[in-house]
């Protein structure tokens, strides 16, 4: 959205996948993730500058450097940490997580287990001696980008992250008894130092700092995550406009409007008065949420934008529900298919469609099992056409435990097709106009749920009218003109209470 309205974006993570790289092209290859918008990592943009260190070093002299540099693992583990020889023994296979090789040395002992990817390249390697984990090596383009060490207790004790030259530019240590950071150590570019950060957190916003000191003014920096708004909060107050963001709830189970608070949120809670904005989906989130932290200055509101798709062309199907969700326990849809059974009872010819992949598919199954309506309730698995699929359908449901601003509510309101909806904290009320564009009813409410379903599977015509009116309602609240209006507005507040000179914009 801001990229399209021409505004430079640039987008800071801090994992240390091997794979992001590979993510991060999947990602733009997709569309999902405009050409125009810079991906930095703390792991790769570190890595680059170790390998800049480097000057006019060969590979081969890195390399042999880095050799030298684990001789105390004695002769007899290098050997068997190499690559894959021509005397290896190799049994192979697959498991439920996919194909797999195993090593074994000329003499018969096991002592490497490679993960192999779906092109047979090799993701991960695992390496034993006596059976005994004692190292992994996550790939990255078919060098070891990230080792982690084990104790003979096979507890990690020290995880590196590597060039493709072999060279560690990072290493964190850890208690091998608790898991506990013991603290990071960081090549420091142009110079033969390492430097000694306390923690993961204290290194990344270090980092985070030095990319905010390129911009020539002082940028805004968006976090949203718990963990990201701590870092973000180490910057220096006079460098950068700093906004939190919260795009979930801020409460703990059972999801209710007297639950605890988050503990994860502890920290960015007791600093709300170093944020100079914090954006929440809903006004009923920033009520609830003022009454239990105050600091009302510091919240505001700004929703999802929604890609408005031109008016659905797809053939109702008069007997279709259906449900676009993870298969995750957030989504109770245990709850969703208790309610269709009562469905199903007043209206024998009923369907009800869910797609998408998750853990509890095997539950949820044996559920549809369990009330005999598998002749009713079809699990489609995940699906590219989610449009159409909602377009099709009579009405969708969710049955959340909690959700701050489902998209999926608003993708079905903008194909025109209403939504029933039980009344969780916080998104289904912000999105749905009970009554007019759809029907919220109690969480944990099967009866009311089955009973609107009903209502709408028999009055086609109020059907329709409901998902007119959704469609109109959400295009005009939900459209990238509208939400960038309103980021503009938070924008404009954040700096004002910044203190940081406008001039300096």
């Amino acid at each position: 959205m801001f990229d399209s309205a021409g505004r430079k974006v640039a987008i800071a993570t801090f994992d240390d996948d091997p794979s992001f790289r590979s993510s991060v092209a999947a990602l733009r290859e997709s569309g999902r993730l405009p050409v125009g918008v810079e991906v930095l990592n703390v792991y790769q943009d570190t890595r680059q500058a170790a390998r800049g260190r480097a000057g006019t070093r060969s590979a081969t002299g890195m390399r042999e450097r880095a050799t030298a540099a684990g001789r105390n693992l004695g002769r007899r583990v290098r050997e068997q940490i190499s690559s894959l020889s021509h005397d290896d023994l190799t049994e192979t296979g697959e498991d439920k997580h996919g194909p797999y090789r195993r090593r074994f040395t000329a003499a018969g002992e096991y002592y490497a287990f490679d993960r192999l990817d779906e092109s047979g390249g090799v993701a991960y390697t695992n390496f034993f001696e006596n059976r005994f984990l004692i190292r992994r090596d996550d790939m990255e383009d078919g060098f070891a980008a990230r080792r982690t060490w084990f104790t003979s207790a096979g507890s990690a004790n020290r995880v590196e992250f590597l060039t493709p030259e072999g060279l560690c530019f990072a290493q964190r240590w850890t208690d091998p008894e608790d898991g506990h950071g013991l603290g990071v150590y960081v090549v420091q570019p142009g110079t033969r130092t390492m430097r000694r950060f306390s923690g993961l957190p204290a290194w990344h916003a270090d980092w985070l700092q030095s990319v905010v000191d390129r911009s020539d003014t002082p940028p805004y920096v968006i976090a949203e995550t718990a963990s990201t708004i701590t870092k973000m909060l180490k910057l220096r107050r006079d460098s950068a406009v700093r906004l939190g963001m919260m795009h979930n709830s801020h409460l703990a189970s059972p999801f209710a409007i007297d639950s605890p608070l988050r503990p994860d949120y502890e920290e960015p809670f007791a600093n709300l008065d170093e944020v100079d904005a914090y954006v929440l989906l809903s006004e009923r989130q920033r009520r609830d949420m003022t009454e239990r932290l105050g600091h009302a200055e510091t919240f505001t509101v700004v929703p999802n934008a929604l890609v408005i798709p031109p008016e659905p062309a797809e053939q109702r199907d008069p007997h279709l529900v259906s449900i676009i969700s993870r298969l995750a326990p957030q989504k109770a849809l245990h709850e969703a298919v208790h309610a269709f059974a009562g469905v199903v009872e007043k209206v024998p010819e009923a369907r009800l469609e869910i797609y998408g992949r998750g853990k509890e598919r095997s539950a949820l199954e044996s559920l549809v099992s369990e009330l005999g309506i598998q002749g009713n309730v079809e699990f489609m698995g995940r699906t590219d056409d989610a449009n159409g699929v909602m377009a099709r359908s009579v009405c969708t449901l969710s049955t959340s435990d909690w959700e701050a601003l489902p998209l999926s509510i608003g993708e079905s309101l903008a194909v025109a097709t209403p939504v029933v909806a039980y009344d969780c904290l916080y998104g289904p009320s912000t999105l749905i106009r009970d009554g007019e564009t759809g029907v919220l009813v109690p969480r944990g409410g099967r009866k009311e749920l089955a009973d609107a379903v009903v209502e709408l599977l028999r009055s086609p015509e109020r059907a329709a009218r409901m998902g007119a009116a959704g469609r109109a309602d959400i295009s005009q609240r939900l459209s990238f003109e509208a939400v960038l209006r309103d980021w503009d507005r938070a924008f404009a507040y954040a700096e004002t209470r910044s203190g940081l000179p406008a001039s300096a914009r």
